[in-house]
């Protein structure tokens, strides 16, 4: 049974895949959070969002969605689909292994690296498996630690 998740807007789902096209349309994060909040179905809701603007947009949602007292409880399953979308993503692992590589040809543990981010250590490894999330903010924080420039290419 499909839930109609656009029932409260008088916008049709066209309208809708219009605006979720574009995350800088000022709508986008209303109608992407009632979206995920409403729908349970990977496939579907990633038919009418885009997953590279899903996977780059998700930490914004998180945040809003778990602002909302009513689908706060969706965050847990919509992380779980990120986090096999940057699974199976080769720049995320590429990333990955290349924060490992630098760590240890600076003979740092994951211990003292997560020391000098002011992170825990189990945040460390995820990084580095490529199971966490990471941000810009994380990749220069980490390039600062490990006395690089991060270089970022639009490919």
């Amino acid at each position: 049974m499909k839930i109609n998740w656009l029932w409260d807007t008088r916008l049709t789902k066209k309208q809708v895949k219009r605006i979720l096209k574009n995350p800088s349309n000022p709508r986008f994060y209303i109608y992407a959070e009632k979206l995920l909040s409403r729908t349970s179905d990977p496939d579907i809701a990633l038919e009418i969002i885009d997953p590279k603007i899903f996977r780059r947009e998700w930490p914004v949602l998180k945040k809003r969605i778990q602002k909302d007292a009513w689908a706060k409880h969706r965050v847990a399953f919509w992380q779980s689909v990120y986090a096999k979308m940057l699974k199976n993503s080769s720049q995320h692992i590429e990333i990955a292994r290349q924060i490992r590589g630098m760590r240890l040809k600076r003979r740092y543990t994951q211990r003292d690296m997560a020391q000098k981010l002011g992170v825990i250590q189990q945040y460390v490894s995820k990084l580095e498996t490529g199971r966490g999330n990471i941000t810009i903010d994380t990749l220069k924080r980490i390039a600062d630690v490990l006395d690089k420039n991060l270089v970022i290419k639009l490919v």
